[in-house]
């Protein structure tokens, strides 16, 4: 558990990490990787958590609850005066599995569709030299996990990274860590697409002004239905409902 202070936006506790390399030092400590369960926090996650009450009993069960849009930086900055930065989920795992391959600490993969899981686990193996203990794409029936979370089990990962979606991805690692408690788990969304080169991520200049999640819709309109989620999250920032 993070001795890092803890800021509620909502009733959803977001640690005051300033930034990716603070949190990654933290992850990785001084007799390895700390182990619990990562969740990445953002507006519609948080608007969401309001209603669904199993993604908010996950999150409040996360060790490592991180601000990963920038609406809730934000919000942390006007309710509590703290500056800090975004921690955007793709870069964090990417520096992580870096960071991985360096201190050899064994990883998990779990989630995508097979070619993109396949170039997912070629890419960080060549570039990183990432030991991958195991991998399994997410087409898999729920019948199949306590055998998948045996197979993580046996691996000995130190890192269980699982690109499902949310809240599927949390709810995973929170049943796998009953099994498997030696691990460090985070759910990645989408990022195997990114890192895999099959969904472009949004130019740099998009990402320095806060737009990633507006670049998204707009290359992805199925997800134009979540701006009503974002547009929500603004009332409450701008009216002080935080």
């Amino acid at each position: 558990m993070s001795s890092v202070p803890g800021y509620p936006i909502r009733g959803v506790r977001v640690l005051g990490y300033p930034d990716e390399s603070a949190f990654l030092d933290d992850l990785f400590g001084p007799h390895g990787v700390r182990t619990g369960m990562l969740a990445a926090v953002n507006a519609e996650k948080i608007v969401a958590a309001g209603r669904d009450l199993v993604l908010r009993a996950v999150l409040d069960q996360a060790d490592y609850p991180y601000a990963d849009g920038i609406s809730v930086v934000r919000s942390i900055r006007r309710k509590y005066g703290v500056d800090l930065d975004r921690i955007a989920g793709v870069d964090l795992w990417q520096s992580m599995m870096e960071r991985a391959g360096r201190e050899q600490a064994k990883v998990f993969l779990v989630g995508a569709k097979p070619r993109v899981l396949q170039a997912v686990r070629e890419k960080i193996t060549a570039e990183w030299k990432v030991d991958v203990v195991g991998s399994q794409d997410g087409f898999f029936d729920d019948a199949d996990r306590p055998d998948l979370f045996q197979r993580i089990r046996d691996s000995e990962a130190a890192i269980v990274t699982i690109a499902m979606g949310s809240p599927r991805q949390e709810i995973f690692a929170a049943q796998c860590r009953e099994i498997h408690p030696e691990a460090l788990y985070m759910g990645v969304g989408g990022t195997f697409d990114v890192v895999s080169g099959q969904v472009r991520r949004a130019p740099l200049v998009w990402r320095r002004a806060g737009l990633e999640w507006l670049y998204r819709i707009g290359s992805q309109p199925t997800r134009i239905g979540r701006l009503r989620r974002v547009a929500e999250y603004a009332g409450y920032h701008f009216l002080n409902r935080l």
